[in-house]
């Protein structure tokens, strides 16, 4: 009997152990079903799951983020711009940035864009800062090649009960304008813009199971390029998210949103700038000195903290950092590279505000403590840095910083003929945007001496701006556009 037990409990056993061998087998033959799926489709949705999981474990997260290779065409050349060289074939080894273009090119329909985003809400805070680079506009069109175009475009919200009666509409910046030629005059063009905030978005079906797998897929797995791809979506939510309360997002997400208007409206050349700016007659014969450079003015913001700490998080990333500091926040290049860049850099932007900042410090409640280390008001500046610093490294795109003559001080006293662009920066030495807009220049005499220097051309430009009537600014227009054939 006892015999009969133990040969039953050794049967027993032996059951256990074969069956428990099945399900491991088993266990190894799904994941190995499910490796294999992974490998051929990026997206794997669980058929438990409710809404689609995007599935990216299999991805390398230090692998090289190769936009260029994805997007070759940012790179290229327009036809009409291949007066220009590629920086790739290149051959000049010094540059002289100071210089005009090349006489030769002022044969050519040359046609660009000065992009600026207008807050409708806080009209009475900006205006004025618009009117200087309006009237700075004009008078810049007084040097420009006659067959050159640069055109003034707005991005604001089309509200029927401010634009019925602003001083927009009086300036003839209107929603109906639109470049159909390079032929056509200078133009000051409103594009209707919805801030980030107040859009109404399609829900996303799209679900991730870790911050990490949301940030591969909007690094790797959405068209740029592509307005209808469905996983732009995505992108959006992450946007208005994480930067709905950031006040400066729209600034640079206009010229990602705007690309198809600008492209197809034949622009050779894009400036994204602020308004607080002012154009020079330098600007009006300016050319980049590749078809395919990508620009930037100056910044004040990076310090040894700050640069370390963005290389850390590029690391983090699986992005490479070049260690640039001070990349500015106006651009000057074509239309693609704006596409990509603008992208790149509302993503840096969206991942740093989450990640790197806590919620009292993107409430403002902790305001300037932080600064010049680690301040959430330069979150901007900080998402490109990283974004860019990866560019330059991987030698992607011809980033240049233009140090001494975009985003140039308005209180030097510089020649501004060797100038391109003015921005006034914080401070209370002359041109002072905090004096101007307290009226301590007021009194001035519009008859301003010394106006070939930096600090008093930006004085001449903010006081006609402010005190010619709209109709005496749009006259100075009109007289000044007979000239261009």
């Amino acid at each position: 009997m006892l015999k009969t037990k133990k040969y039953f409990l050794s049967i027993l056993i032996l059951i256990v152990v074969f069956l428990t061998s099945l399900a491991y087998f088993g266990e190894i033959n799904q994941k190995l079903f499910i490796q294999k799926l992974d490998y051929q489709s990026e997206l794997l949705v669980s058929p438990l799951a409710k809404n689609p999981v995007i599935k990216t474990d299999n991805v390398n997260r230090t692998e090289d983020f190769n936009f260029i290779k994805r997007y070759p065409w940012t790179r290229e050349c327009e036809s009409k711009t291949k007066i220009l060289q590629d920086f790739e074939s290149s051959t000049l080894d010094k540059i002289d940035y100071s210089l005009p273009a090349d006489s030769s090119t002022h044969q050519f329909r040359i046609t660009r864009a000065v992009l600026v985003y207008f807050p409708i809400e806080q009209v009475q805070n900006f205006q004025y800062e618009f009117r200087w680079l309006y009237r700075s506009w004009i008078e810049m069109q007084k040097h420009e090649p006659t067959k050159w175009r640069t055109d003034l475009i707005v991005f604001a919200r089309n509200e029927k009960n401010f634009f019925n009666n602003s001083f927009l509409n009086k300036l003839n910046c209107s929603f109906m304008h639109k470049r159909t030629s390079p032929n056509d005059k200078p133009m000051c063009v409103l594009i209707n813009y919805e801030p980030i905030k107040t859009r109404k978005l399609e829900p996303s079906d799209i679900q991730f199971s870790s911050q990490n797998q949301l940030y591969d897929f909007i690094l790797k797995n959405i068209n740029i390029f592509d307005d209808l791809d469905p996983k732009m979506n995505v992108f959006y939510h992450f946007l208005k998210n994480r930067l709905s309360s950031y006040g400066y997002v729209d600034s640079i997400l206009m010229a990602f949103d705007g690309y198809k208007h600008l492209k197809y409206s034949g622009y050779d050349f894009l400036i994204r700038s602020d308004m607080d700016v002012f154009l020079t007659p330098l600007f009006a014969k300016w050319l980049p000195k590749h078809c395919n450079d990508f620009y930037v003015g100056r910044g004040g913001y990076s310090n040894e903290f700050n640069t370390n700490r963005l290389s850390r998080i590029a690391k983090n990333l699986g992005l490479e950092y070049a260690g640039s500091t001070n990349l500015g926040s106006t651009w000057y290049s074509t239309p693609d590279q704006f596409r990509l860049v603008s992208y790149l850099t509302l993503f840096g932007m969206a991942y740093l505000s989450k990640e790197e900042f806590s919620s009292p410090e993107r409430e403002g409640k902790l305001g300037v403590q932080l600064w010049p280390d680690w301040h959430y008001g330069v979150l901007l500046l900080y998402g490109q840095n990283l974004l860019m610093n990866h560019l330059i490294q991987t030698k992607q795109l011809n980033i240049v910083k233009l140090l001494e003559y975009l985003d140039y001080p308005s209180h030097f006293s510089t020649d501004v003929n060797k100038i391109i662009h003015i921005h006034v920066f914080h401070g209370s030495d002359m041109f002072s945007k905090f004096d101007f807009k307290a009226g301590k220049y007021d009194g001035t005499s519009e008859n301003i001496a010394n106006a070939n220097l930096v600090k008093f051309y930006s004085l001449k430009m903010a006081l006609e701006g402010k005190k010619m009537l709209p109709n005496e600014l749009l006259n100075l227009l009109e007289s000044q556009s007979m000239f261009k054939n």
